[in-house]
């Protein structure tokens, strides 16, 4: 993954966070024609990236919110809980790659280098 989408990710996942933050804190029936629009972006997006899981939890929220559904506090949880978990899984995917590349810079000889300059004792 490229660093510039991956940073175009992270944000729009801290602006999900805060929108579904200020709806638990004021109550989904309070929740503003605009936060519901931005759920409906937000949802675009997570469509656009392939997030489906997260597409799927947003549409279930919007549904529920817009028809006063009982269950929609049941799929706010359940939507902030899957947002939380992809932050997560991108967090690790991240410290992966960079874990990685510190062990193929410790081991050089990994990735075909020959290096003659280093002593075999010093790898």
């Amino acid at each position: 993954m490229l660093d510039a989408d991956r940073e175009e990710i992270v944000a729009t996942i801290e602006r999900v966070q805060t929108t579904l933050e200020d709806i638990s804190v004021r109550g989904l029936r309070a929740a503003s024609p605009e936060q519901l629009a931005g759920l409906q972006s937000f949802l675009d997006e997570f469509r656009r990236i392939g997030a489906s899981h997260l597409a799927e939890r947003m549409s279930l929220l919007l549904s529920a919110a817009r028809n006063d559904d009982p269950s929609a506090a049941g799929a706010l949880l359940r939507a902030q809980t899957s947002v939380r978990l992809f932050e997560r899984v991108l967090t690790l995917e991240v410290a992966h790659e960079a874990l990685t590349v510190w062990n193929d810079a410790l081991h050089p000889r990994k990735m075909g280098l020959e290096l003659d300059f280093v002593e075999e004792d010093e790898l």
